[in-house]
């Protein structure tokens, strides 16, 4: 068998040791590439601070959101006691629209749409409250408890400009999805509606919806009488 041939100390300190080529390939790297690798670290610094100032920034706004969707519903409970009504009511209406308009991202400022649609609504400014109504409809496409609520808002404000097919349509919405919620009030409403576009046939088919499937429900006696009404059989 061959002997190995020995490698003496001498050779062993003339070959280059593989850590420390490692190391001063890599040193090289970064002496020649230290603008290049500084301007990486900086990127990733300020996406590291970025993140970090959105979560405080979005916190932050979240709280002003809040202080003014407080503020305005203070106000907005004042006018409705009956105590200096304009004044609290022009209050209200300016807080909720100033949120709604700069914090429109935040949990607070999708409430306030809909609050905002309202004061718009209630002084007749029906082209206003449809604008927001809408926003708040997309703002909670995905919420199906307030999904019904937003259409229903949107249809009382077609009802004030007396387009009286959109909230039929509006209306027709809430009676498609799952679920009863806010059904009673939809079906005693299209009843309303196709009296006022003088279509006979389908608003006794609405109220008697709510007398057949909503018979506990307060619209149920009101529903009878009008179905009766319609049909000619009261007397």
């Amino acid at each position: 068998m061959a002997k190995k041939k020995r490698i003496t100390r001498k050779q062993l300190l003339k070959e280059p040791d593989e850590f420390l080529t490692f190391s001063g390939k890599a040193i090289e790297f970064l002496r020649t590439n230290q603008r290049q690798i500084s301007y990486a670290f900086i990127g990733i610094a300020i996406v590291v601070i970025g993140f970090a100032a959105f979560r405080y920034f979005s916190s932050l706004s979240e709280r002003k959101a809040y202080a003014l969707l407080n503020d305005g519903l203070v106000h907005y409970a004042n006018q409705a006691s009956g105590q200096q009504t304009g004044h609290f009511n022009k209050v209200a209406k300016d807080k909720f629209g100033q949120l709604v308009r700069e914090y429109s991202s935040t949990s607070a400022g999708r409430l306030g749409l809909s609050l905002y649609g309202d004061m718009n609504y209630k002084e007749g400014s029906y082209d206003k409250a449809l604008e927001v109504y809408k926003k708040a409809l997309k703002a909670f496409s995905n919420n199906k408890a307030l999904r019904p609520l937003m259409w229903n808002n949107l249809a009382y404000a077609y009802e004030g400009k007396q387009d009286y097919d959109s909230a039929v349509q509006c209306w027709e919405k809430i009676v498609d999805l799952e679920g009863k919620l806010a059904k009673t009030d939809a079906y005693f409403n299209l009843g309303r509606m196709y009296v006022a576009l003088d279509n006979r046939e389908k608003a006794i088919e609405a109220y008697t919806k709510v007398v057949n499937d909503f018979s506990d429900s307060v619209y149920a006696e009101i529903a009878q009488e009008k179905v009766m009404r319609l049909r000619g059989d009261f007397s």
